[in-house]
């Protein structure tokens, strides 16, 4: 019976093939099957195609790149506003769109010594209600208004943004000045982000990338404030309404504040509504912070975090860069880009790509109003700690030692000058730029010609910034790992100090005794 039902299931099945003009594979009579779309499956089941006597087609190189196009940064229109607030104005009329973006000048910075995330946390109330709208009731709001809002603290500032369509202007500024300047900071609302905080600290502390950085700045910058990069558990059990209250009295002031707003609108359009917005803002003026000088190296450290059963490493190699002012950022950047600023760039075409040592290998130089911070780093198999170490401290020593061949200056120069318009290309990424002229301090037309400074810098010239701010000699080693496999190895790059995930000390390594040696030939 299985025998009839499955020629007939073979008729069946001819039958619909020759109907199509096609015939079953290997059946008796068929004209040869169509020539497969795989031929190396096709090799694998013995059905393999005759080999092709025409010659393949020669590979023909892609076109030359044209010419860079300029591109030129919009118009900035300042103005004065409420109480000192200072407006910043920026047309695009390519949608009915409008971000405003405003600025406090105070960040983590802020926080007192003691008391690390005070600005933070005191940010992320400001969404949970102001003095006449519930959390409920506010996003309600900003929904209604089909708007986006964000509220956010970095170290030296902290941002409010929203979204909305160019017709719902007036409303997005009035509740984006209710937000700034009422919030309620209510005991349930607290308590419920209390519960998230200590959550969200929970995960990060499992996180090696999140204990490298956290070690890493505390050890680099000491006792400034830069040194924390997250509050802390006690902060957040300990925290009251009162303290976030007087947190933002001092620092919600105009004077301490700029507004931006880019997007489908004027300048007049722009200031009518935010002056009348805010006028009832006001405020003493704030002092401007005060930095506590961070500590110097004479000799390389390196801080091994201990994660136990770790099978891999996460490594950080850096020193104390560079404020975003300086005249010789740029430089500093394109000699980055070289070392390894990208995909393309030598720490990633080495470590991953010729030596297989990790997905990816970066550094990166960090933007700070006082002193901001070089860093190189990767993640790799615990096994090839030590080679990634050699990897890294070759490269570092290349670039500090020996001018860029000016084919590889000019890829990284192109690469940073054709990369330039992708951040300018809507008017939320220019309400970030015109923000940066204002934190930094960078003059008005610092973006107007920042693609053609990029163009000029010369080996020379990245040579001498690289030589600069990037310190291999005196450099701040992290790595977390197993302590147990990886210790004794890293003694090759001068005496170890192992610490726990907390930050603990747990046992300190003499360098190794070839490491002088080793410092001074790599």
């Amino acid at each position: 019976m299985k025998r009839t039902h499955s020629l007939s299931l073979m008729a069946l099945v001819s039958g619909l093939l020759a109907s199509l003009g096609l015939s079953a594979v290997g059946g008796c009579g068929a004209s040869p099957a169509p020539t497969p779309e795989y031929p190396a499956l096709a090799s694998a089941a013995g059905d393999a195609p005759a080999p092709s006597e025409e010659p393949a087609a020669e590979r023909q190189a892609p076109p030359e790149s044209g010419p860079s196009r300029d591109v030129q940064f919009p118009a900035v229109t300042r103005a004065s506003v409420a109480h000192g607030l200072e407006l910043n104005t920026v047309e695009s009329h390519a949608l009915p769109l409008v971000y405003l973006r405003l600025v406090i000048r105070s960040g983590g910075e802020t926080d007192p010594a003691n008391r690390p995330g005070i600005a933070r946390l005191t940010a992320s109330m400001l969404q949970e209600g102001t003095r006449t709208k519930t959390a409920a009731q506010l996003a309600e709001a900003v929904d209604f208004m089909g708007a986006d809002l964000s509220v956010s603290a970095t170290q030296e500032n902290t941002y409010l943004v929203m979204r909305v369509l160019v017709d719902q202007l007036d409303e997005a500024m009035d509740l984006l000045a209710d937000v700034a300047t009422h919030p309620a900071f209510r005991q349930e609302e607290l308590d419920k982000l209390k519960r998230r905080e200590t959550d969200r600290l929970s995960l990060m502390s499992k996180r090696p990338s999140y204990l490298a950085q956290r070690e890493f700045y505390k050890r680099l910058f000491g006792d400034h404030p830069y040194a924390h990069v997250d509050t802390t558990p006690e902060v957040v059990r300990s925290v009251r309404r009162s303290e976030l209250a007087r947190w933002h009295r001092r620092h919600f002031v105009p004077s301490n504040a700029f507004l931006v707003v880019t997007g489908d609108v004027t300048p007049e359009q722009a200031q009518t509504s935010a002056a009348r917005a805010f006028a009832r803002w006001s405020g003493p003026r704030v002092p401007a912070p005060r930095y506590a000088t961070p500590p110097t190296r004479d000799a390389r450290e390196v801080v091994l975090v201990d994660r136990p059963g770790s099978v891999q490493s996460v490594i950080y190699i850096g020193n104390l860069g560079v404020k975003r002012d300086a005249e010789d950022w740029i430089p500093l950047a394109v000699a980055n880009q070289v070392l390894g600023g990208s995909a393309a760039s030598r720490l990633f075409m080495d470590l991953r790509e010729r030596r297989s040592l990790t997905y990816g290998a970066y550094s990166r130089v960090g933007e700070a109003v006082d002193v901001g911070t070089f860093r190189a780093s990767a993640s790799v198999r615990t096994q090839v700690t030590a080679q990634a170490m050699d990897a890294f401290f070759e490269h570092l020593n290349r670039i500090v030692s020996e001018p860029v061949p000016e084919s590889e200056l000019h890829d990284a120069e192109r690469y940073l000058s054709d990369s330039f318009p992708l951040s300018i290309d809507t008017a939320g990424k220019i309400g970030q730029m015109v923000a940066d002229l204002r934190v930094f301090g960078l003059p008005d037309d610092y973006w107007h010609s920042y693609r053609t400074r990029i163009g000029e810098v010369t080996p020379a010239q990245a040579l001498t910034a690289a030589r600069a701010h990037i310190d291999p000699e005196h450099a701040l080693v992290v790595v977390v790992g197993s302590a147990t496999d990886i210790a004794a190895g890293l003694r090759a790059w001068g005496p170890v100090t192992v610490v726990d995930e907390n930050g603990e000390v747990k046992s300190r390594l003499e360098a190794a005794p070839n490491a002088a040696t080793t410092q001074a030939s790599e």
